[in-house]
């Protein structure tokens, strides 16, 4: 084969694989909020508007079937069934060992170690003129009108959004970039396709404020990816996405009930 043909060959390979990924990390927040919303309809149509019944509702459309059920629909496609030796290889889900447990544990610290890093580094710096402050969650903005659900997202956010999330964009989407792409391309593409997914619910009137907050969401992306390839385990960024998240609520529940 010329050079210039197996150029030609490497180049489609990759633009195929980024427009895969891409398309399944949309895919999935369009597929997620139209399942969420269905929930939400179905609910209040039933006459219950409790604000918990609601998120658990939302939560689990959104995760389980945004997140989880487009990953687990393009592992089917892709092998044209579902192939569990295949799928479970692919996505680096094996038994956890005591190994994993201190991943685990040290790479929850270093998740805020991380963050704490980049925003005082934001804050000296302060590139968007917003002296260091991004965008709230809307969730959070959300929950802290009704403390108390906090609570509620917690267990969700262990046992859901952490797994539902970290299988989708390091499972199958750095996964498959990785097979096109080195590791540190596919890590780096990976957060950012992870960052950029999460503007809506950071979206507000200081685009610098959206900015820092999609920073924060592309470094844990980042971190999640880092301990992904290092620990070889889907477990490990799954559980401490999940931990991540909840720490977070938990600090905000106690601020604010």
């Amino acid at each position: 084969m010329s050079t210039r043909r197996s150029i030609a060959v490497s180049v489609r390979s990759r633009s195929r694989a980024v427009a895969v990924c891409l398309a399944l990390a949309f895919g999935g927040w369009f597929t997620g909020f139209a399942a969420t919303l269905g929930v939400e309809l179905h609910t209040l149509a039933l006459g219950y508007d409790a604000a918990a019944i609601l998120q658990i509702g939302s939560s689990v459309a959104f995760n389980v079937v945004g997140a989880a059920g487009l990953a687990l629909t393009y592992l089917i496609v892709r092998r044209n069934g579902f192939d569990l030796e295949f799928a479970l290889s692919f996505l680096r889900i094996r038994k956890p060992t005591v190994w994993d447990l201190a991943w685990i544990v040290f790479g929850l610290v270093g998740a805020f170690v991380v963050l704490t890093s980049y925003h005082a580094f934001i804050e000296l710096v302060d590139p968007f003129g917003t002296g260091g402050e991004g965008e709230t969650h809307s969730s959070i903005e959300e929950n802290r009108e009704y403390p108390v659900l906090f609570l509620v997202a917690i267990p969700i956010a262990i046992f859901l959004t952490g797994p539902g999330e970290e299988l989708l964009y390091r499972g199958v989407i750095q996964s498959r970039l990785g097979e096109s792409f080195p590791t540190a391309v596919a890590v780096v593409v990976a957060s950012f396709v992870f960052a950029i997914v999460h503007l809506p619910v950071y979206m507000g009137d200081d685009f610098g404020a959206v900015l820092v907050s999609l920073g924060t969401v592309g470094m844990l992306g980042l971190y999640f990816g880092v301990l992904y390839e290092l620990s070889n385990s889907l477990f490990v960024p799954a559980l401490i996405h999940g931990l991540y998240n909840a720490t977070v609520y938990l600090s905000n529940y106690l601020t604010y009930a």
